[in-house]
């Protein structure tokens, strides 16, 4: 039973699916202009929505004229395994005079929101938008001044970039626990949106597939050499920095230099330690530390070994002699 058992929990383990990366496209769906899986939520107007494709991937298309409207695809996994979202992006146009920071004014051409239901939903949940702005600054943090649990992050502002397609990254969870300060739940959902109701304009955009990654493993690399007259702190080369001369005029040189020696020597060695492994010759032989988790470890097996000696006593001293045969 018990070999059945463990033989059925590395099936289980061996089969259940790993994925590198969870996608929600925009799969053209039969007869419709709502992406497949997708689910269309209108709040003023009608929404304009067209799913189109280029160089082999398909995207969404997005006009918004005075009304407001968003995509939905609902989700179910925790971020914290799929902690990098990425997508890409492109604005034509931007509603005008829209702000994100006005409550009256609050309008963008593009958004991307991660949802993430809290109990009770309705009012509890914790919203991080990513937004292509028209006036805040790009990297802005903006709590919504209609409801608290939306925070904005600008990602892109103003007119600079429109007509290109974007590639952008961030790390979700990250931004979840400087946002909010706490550990997130599941994921319920992710969200595209455009609106321009309240400036009373236009813009359009368009967006391709939303993909959640795990974070990439990061690999030391080894120091870059440096080019003649670079800035060795940096790397690369700095014609502006100039040391001071050295002479017995100026001793404050000799001691600028000296210290100069002395950090290059600490900054090489910290990157000698991160890139090549320590040898025995490098390392230095750990000095004994005994804890108070050892010196109670120690006691209590001195304790157990005089137990173990007293019952084997015990039953020493109990057990009945056999009586001696008499041999007539």
């Amino acid at each position: 039973m018990i070999r059945f058992l463990f033989s059925l929990l590395i099936v289980v383990s061996v089969s259940s699916p790993s994925y590198a990366a969870i996608t929600a496209d925009f799969t053209q769906e039969k007869n419709s202009n709502i992406p497949k899986g997708w689910e269309l939520k209108e709040w003023k107007g009608k929404g304009e929505i067209i799913i189109e494709n280029e160089d082999g991937f398909s995207f969404i298309h997005l006009k918004s004229s005075k009304n407001s409207f968003a995509l939905h695809k609902e989700l179910n996994f925790n971020i914290k395994e799929y902690p990098v979202i990425t997508w890409r992006w492109k604005v034509s146009s931007l509603p005008e005079g829209a702000d994100v920071r006005d409550s009256k004014t609050d309008d963008q051409a593009a958004q991307i929101y991660v949802v993430f239901p809290k109990f009770p939903a309705m009012i509890n949940s914790r919203l991080i938008g990513y937004i292509w702005e028209t006036s805040a600054p790009a990297g802005s943090v903006i709590t919504s001044k209609k409801n608290s649990n939306t925070k904005y992050i600008v990602i892109q502002s103003g007119k600079e970039r429109l007509g290109e397609w974007l590639e952008e990254k961030r790390n979700v969870y990250a931004d979840y626990k400087m946002l909010f300060n706490e550990e997130p739940p599941l994921i319920g959902k992710v969200s595209v949106m455009i609106d321009t109701d309240n400036t009373k304009s236009s813009a359009e955009s368009f967006f391709s597939a939303i993909r959640f990654e795990k974070e990439p493993v990061m690999f030391a690399e080894a120091p870059k050499p440096i080019e003649k007259g670079a800035d060795a702190s940096m790397g690369s080369a700095n014609p502006a920095s100039k040391e001071p001369s050295i002479s017995k005029y100026n001793p404050d040189a000799a001691a600028y230099k000296k210290g100069e020696n002395k950090a290059k020597k600490g900054r090489f060695a910290a990157i000698k330690s991160r890139i090549l492994p320590q040898t025995a010759h490098d390392a230095k032989a750990p000095e004994p530390i005994i804890t108070a988790n050892s010196i109670i470890l120690y006691i209590s097996l001195a304790a157990f070994i005089l137990i173990f000696i007293a019952v084997a006593a015990a039953i020493a001293v109990k057990r009945p002699k056999k009586p001696k045969k008499i041999i007539m």
